[in-house]
């Protein structure tokens, strides 16, 4: 991928081009976009006019030593080239804090992608709706629509990972990361809301220091031997008509509740500030100053939240609303504007971008987005979750590791990194104590619980991308339209229902079944049935199936060391996820955990999980929480041959595999398939590509 590991904001006018489009480009490409300029960003893309101005942004820029502020063309002749251009020959300036960094080339950050425990693929997805959804045909497409499918080239193709990093042991330390300090505010004219349970919302605003330092505090505190999860918010206000007047702001209880108030200080700075200060120090036992040091036992922990520039309520899902004073405002009358994309995409774009769902997820997995909605989430604070979640694996795992690294013993451990965990990543348990993490399967849950909060952040910034009402060249857009671009994909086509391709798919999603797989599907009028392999094609309805491809894929994917490889072993195989990571999905591709997660987290270490029985892939769908509908994958995946054979689990499965020259590990289960055809049956493109050819189902011996 061109951009990989590269997050790129952008500042001024470009003639011909709109900054959304820019975006779509850059994510297409394997890159990360941002709103924002900070600590994180690796590039600026602005205009000769904006960096003479100059605008916040190229001020911002000044100020981070490691970012490279390029002109446009850096972006376009990167994509042309296949390959990220030096930014030497594109740099408009240089930064205050270092003397030249113009020929200076940024490493790409770690993707946390590691190739030793899994297949290549490429992904392809496709649309269901009712019990379980429908799957596509491959992954990356272009927004060519043809009835008898893409046109390519290949000969020996197989296909790689977007983001792997061959060769990379799978849990080595990650290295040190930088990170902005999320509390320092990047525009002088950004205004934070007081917190929602404050009767002064409308008359004052958080106070924002002459350094940018925002003086607002979420604090949390999780204690599960003593019952205890709660919040305490501290905030510095200043009222908007009288400059002289502040007040500090407090109100703590438990998570989920509204809990008790107090308003403090006397009227000036000093007073409000020392008030400030004090109650941060009492919680959480760190100085103001040092709020990023780590959280100390039996106290507070403070949570960082990004503070965007738009604070608009449709940015933050989840979230209570904003406490902004409201005013009266006329609708905007827009032009009718009808979307160009067709019904099925259209479909798909509302039920990947649903913020209902969204919401849905996150209230399932017990996650209070009251207290820290999309669109605030850190990546510090997202891979500190991963961190303690990894320390506590290490313990259950080992549990002499508690005595001989924590000084602890292993129950003692185990509660500790349960506390540190749910005090970085809220919970809302109600009046229940907070359950101890001590089981493989509440650790996966909780591991699920993060990667699907990394996606919907994706799926958030897209959607914020997407904003507004008007397309490249200032003509009216529909919003769905402007969500798809922002995804970057190079095709999506909708398969006619009648076509081979679509039959051929239909029984291979309805026909590859496991017998022990069953799942309560709850349908429309409140009615639960399960849905076992004898009911499943009665209870499934496929509504839609694409062929889509992101930009590149195919190429990157041919080009792979394993394209050519004598020992190749291409399979059509499946992929199920929650509809609310397909926005992540979609624009980045199918991701490895991050270094920061456990290993112990995943039956065989980390990797891209793919299955050749439809249903077990469909048990990662959790329909009922997307209004019965799901989505899975058909992805062209090279394993190689031959495969790590395991009939039981073990986290090192990527090590022993890559020891012994394999890409792959398959994971015996009791059934499997009986025989493999020629996938060629479903589309030409896909000559030498084996898929399950339906008979019946055998059980190893």
């Amino acid at each position: 991928m061109v951009f990989a590991g590269q997050t790129i904001s952008f500042s001024g006018t470009f003639p011909g081009y709109k900054q959304a489009s820019l975006g779509a480009i850059v994510l297409g490409n394997g890159g990360r976009i941002s709103s924002k300029v900070d600590e994180d960003c690796t590039h600026l893309v602005t205009s000769q006019a904006d960096f003479e101005k100059p605008s916040i942004k190229n001020k911002q820029a000044q100020d981070i030593p490691d970012l490279k502020v390029v002109s446009l063309d850096w972006l376009l002749e990167s994509v042309q080239n296949k390959q990220l251009e030096s930014e030497a020959s594109y740099a408009l300036g240089a930064s205050k804090a270092s003397v030249s960094r113009q020929g200076v080339g940024v490493p790409p950050k770690s993707t946390g992608v590691d190739s030793n425990t899994n297949p290549k693929t490429r992904d392809a997805t496709a649309n269901a709706s009712s019990s379980v959804a429908k799957v596509d045909d491959k992954i990356d497409i272009t927004n060519k629509t043809s009835s008898k499918g893409r046109k390519r080239t290949r000969k020996a193709a197989t296909p790689v990972s977007d983001n792997s990093a061959d060769g990379a042991a799978e849990d080595n330390e990650p290295a040190a990361k930088k990170f902005k300090d999320g509390q320092k505010a990047k525009s002088t004219s950004l205004s934070i809301p007081v917190d929602e349970g404050c009767h002064l919302f409308g008359t004052h605003e958080v106070y924002i220091d002459p350094d940018g330092i925002i003086y607002d505090a979420a604090l949390n505190q999780t204690n599960v031997s003593n019952n205890n999860n709660k919040f305490y918010r501290v905030q510095l206000l200043v009222s908007t008509s009288n400059p002289k007047d502040y007040r500090t702001w407090t109100r703590w209880g438990r998570v989920g509740e509204h809990g008790q108030t107090a308003l403090l200080g006397g009227g000036t700075l000093e007073i409000a500030m020392m008030q400030f200060e004090k109650k941060f120090k009492d919680k959480s036992g760190h100085q103001w100053a040092n709020r990023l040091d780590p959280a100390k036992a039996n106290k507070y922990t403070f949570i960082e939240k990004n503070y965007e520039e738009s604070d608009d309520d449709e940015d933050v899902v989840g979230g209570a609303s904003s406490s902004k004073p409201l005013k009266k405002v006329e609708k905007e009358k827009l032009p009718e504007v009808k979307s160009a994309l067709p019904q099925p995409v259209q479909r798909l774009m509302q039920l990947i971008f649903n913020q209902s769902y969204f919401a849905n997820t996150m209230a399932s997995m017990e996650y209070d987005a009251n207290k820290l909605p999309l669109g605030k989430l850190s990546k510090r604070t997202l891979e500190n979750g991963f961190q303690m979640l990894k320390n506590l694996a290490e313990v259950l795992s080992d549990p002499s590791v508690a005595a001989s690294k924590h000084t602890m013993s292993p129950p003692e451990a185990i509660q500790h990194f349960t506390n540190q965990y749910y005090s970085v990543i809220p919970h809302s348990f109600g009046r229940l104590r907070p359950p101890v993490i001590n089981t493989e399967a509440m650790m996966k849950r909780e591991i699920e619980l993060l990667e699907s909060l990394a996606d919907m952040e994706i799926a958030n910034e897209i959607m914020k991308v997407a904003k507004g009402h008007t397309g490249e060249a200032g003509n009216p857009i529909h919003p769905l339209d402007k969500q798809y671009h922002g995804l970057g994909m190079q095709e999506m086509t909708p398969l006619e229902a009648g076509s081979v391709e679509f039959k051929e798919l239909e029984e291979y999603l309805i026909k590859s079944h496991g017998h022990t797989h069953q799942y309560e599907i709850l349908t429309g009028d409140g009615v639960s049935y399960p849905l076992t392999s004898l009911n499943f094609s009665s209870r499934l309805k496929i509504q839609d199936i694409f062929r889509i491809e992101r930009h590149g894929e195919f190429d990157r994917f041919d080009k792979s060391p394993f394209a050519k490889s004598k020992t190749s072993d291409r399979r059509l195989l499946w992929h199920g996820s929650r509809c609310t990571n397909f926005g992540g999905i979609l624009s980045q591709g199918l991701r490895i955990a991050p270094p920061e997660a456990p290993v112990s987290g995943y039956m065989f270490g980390k990797g891209v999980y793919l299955a050749d029985i439809s249903s077990k892939s469909a048990g990662y769908c959790y329909p009922e929480l997307s209004g019965n509908h799901a989505l899975l994958l058909l992805c062209e995946a090279e394993l190689g041959k031959p495969m790590l054979e395991l009939t039981n689990s073990d986290y090192h499965a990527g090590d022993l595999a890559q020891a012994k020259g394999m890409i792959a590990t398959w994971g015996k289960g009791l059934t499997g398939p009986a025989a493999w055809k020629d996938a060629s049956c479903v589309n030409p493109d896909l000559k030498g590509v084996m898929m399950v050819r339906i008979m019946t189902f055998e059980i190893p011996p």
